[in-house]
């Protein structure tokens, strides 16, 4: 069996160390050690996630736009949610707590919405909104993974 060399490979630690050192024009240094915690991969896969919803949003929008009537109030509503979708995004990209918080409390939501859904209807929407409540787990679930809660901390 031929030996592979492992110490190429990237590392799957989730926590950067970087040392910083600064040089004064007089000769003196001052060193720093400076740690970063990686964003977590489902965390990634997430943004990707509500980037599309975003972008799903933006063409209902353009759509809605080239109907008659009412259908421009939806379009616009539409839009906004688009937009909400990808600084919701950006925000969870950077570690941002806030995006963080605004992602939970709609999947909350979404959860009771779905369950109340799932106790009063029944066929295809009893269907529709176990997915949705499915999903909504999923998103805080990995909202709350160790990971998550490490990259999130340390941009407050």
């Amino acid at each position: 069996m031929e030996e592979v060399d492992l110490s190429s490979l990237p590392s799957l630690d989730p926590v950067e160390q970087a040392t910083i050192e600064w040089r004064h024009p007089e000769g003196s240094t001052m060193t720093t050690s400076v740690t970063s915690v990686k964003r977590p991969v489902l965390v990634t896969v997430l943004v990707v996630l509500i980037v599309l919803s975003g972008i799903s949003s933006v063409f209902t929008a353009v759509v809605l736009f080239g109907l008659p009537g009412p259908a421009v109030v939806a379009a616009v509503f539409a839009l906004v949610v688009g937009l909400i979708h990808f600084a919701v995004a950006k925000g969870l990209l950077n570690g941002n707590p806030t995006a963080r918080a605004v992602v939970a409390v709609v999947n909350v939501v979404q959860a009771a919405v779905a369950i109340v859904t799932l106790v009063n209807t029944d066929g295809t929407l009893q269907s529709s909104a176990l997915r949705s409540l499915v999903f909504a787990v999923v998103v805080l679930a990995v909202l709350s993974t160790p990971a998550a809660n490490a990259f999130f901390a340390q941009r407050r």
